[in-house]
């Protein structure tokens, strides 16, 4: 059994619930009793830290009581996280313990990682008393943030379907499966109603925090963009940026696609990058200047609405009227400018 401070650090791990399970306290004592309203508030803590900072940050662990109250503050995040019941606002939260994960992991030796990475499911092996680690291919690709160069495949040294890693790679994968496996976590529960009745003022005040962030999204301009008037494909692809997300290359090119088309420069285009957990400006400049033409010879045009549902960017469950009538994302977005304009 690891020690306390350990299942503070990664309350993920399974020996962090087994030690919440047979030595916490019960879910009543837990909202009700005196001796947790630390862990109440750290937990709400984390929620804002998250929300404000893609990060729920980290809190002294000098004592057994520090480790304790942030071990419980951590379920207690998630369940008021289900409660507040908005997808913006869960990605925005299991990307705030994975990159607080992430941090810590980026100071534990190559052992400690490596059982992580086998506690979590990852095929991985240290490569002899180098400092390299090996992960299966399949892994790789499915976590790994292969927009970036040096991330994609064809410049990885892959030998019998395991592609060679550094510690500190290892870290930023585990951050994209810590991300994507809370996510899903949080989005296979139900709000539960004793959460809701114990949290109700912090849960109506993020929920009025989301709605204002939203509004302002949609409302204020990017350049000369209206972010309302975007088809629902890219306006989910911007969400999913804004949230922090790790968007999957396809969907980067796009978007960069279709506001080059709109002629928006690429700082305005930048700026809707900035978001990222591992935002670096001028690898993202390189990328969205080979797309727009300003480092090469070619500008891509934007894909129609036939590609972007190839690409599996499409979200055809929320397809509206005006979708069915179009074949391209810019006649979409010229169609409801045109809209608002005759109403005037």
């Amino acid at each position: 059994m690891r020690e306390l401070s350990v299942f503070a650090k990664y309350p993920f791990l399974k020996d962090t619930k087994t030690y919440i399970k047979d030595y916490g306290p019960s879910v009543n004592e837990l909202l009700e009793d005196v001796l947790y309203e630390r862990a109440r508030s750290i937990g709400i803590e984390r929620l804002d830290n998250a929300l404000k900072k893609r990060n729920v940050e980290n809190r002294s662990l000098a004592t057994e009581t520090d480790c304790i109250m942030e071990i419980l503050s951590y379920p207690l995040a998630r369940m008021v996280t289900v409660c507040v019941g908005d997808t913006y606002f869960k990605r925005r939260y299991a990307l705030g313990e994975a990159s607080h994960a992430y941090r810590n992991l980026l100071n534990e030796p190559i052992s400690f990682l490596l059982d992580v990475s086998k506690e979590l499911n990852l095929n991985v092996e240290h490569i002899g008393e180098t400092q390299k680690i090996k992960i299966f291919f399949k892994d790789y690709l499915r976590y790994a943030p292969t927009r970036y160069k040096e991330w994609k495949m064809v410049n990885r040294d892959m030998n019998g379907g395991f592609v060679t890693l550094y510690r500190r790679e290892l870290a930023r994968i585990l951050l994209e499966l810590l991300r994507k496996r809370i996510n899903e976590e949080l989005d296979s529960h139900k709000c539960n109603n004793v959460i809701k009745k114990a949290f109700e003022v912090d849960i109506n005040r993020f929920q009025n925090i989301v709605n204002m962030q939203k509004k302002k999204m949609e409302a204020a301009p990017v350049g000369k963009l209206s972010i309302e008037k975007l088809p629902p494909c890219l306006k989910d692809i911007l969400a999913a940026i804004q949230a922090g997300e790790n968007v999957p290359h396809m969907g980067r090119f796009a978007l960069v696609a279709f506001l080059s088309s709109l002629k928006m420069n690429t700082n305005n285009i930048l700026k809707l990058f900035s978001t990222a957990p591992d935002y670096q400006e001028d690898r993202t400049r390189y990328q969205v200047e080979h797309i727009t033409g300003g480092s090469s010879s070619t500008a891509y045009k934007s894909p129609g609405c036939d590609k972007m549902r190839t690409y599996g960017i499409c979200p055809v469950d929320k397809m509206d009227a005006l979708c069915k009538k179009i074949h391209h994302p810019l006649s979409y977005y010229s169609r409801r400018w045109k809209q608002e304009k005759n109403k005037k």
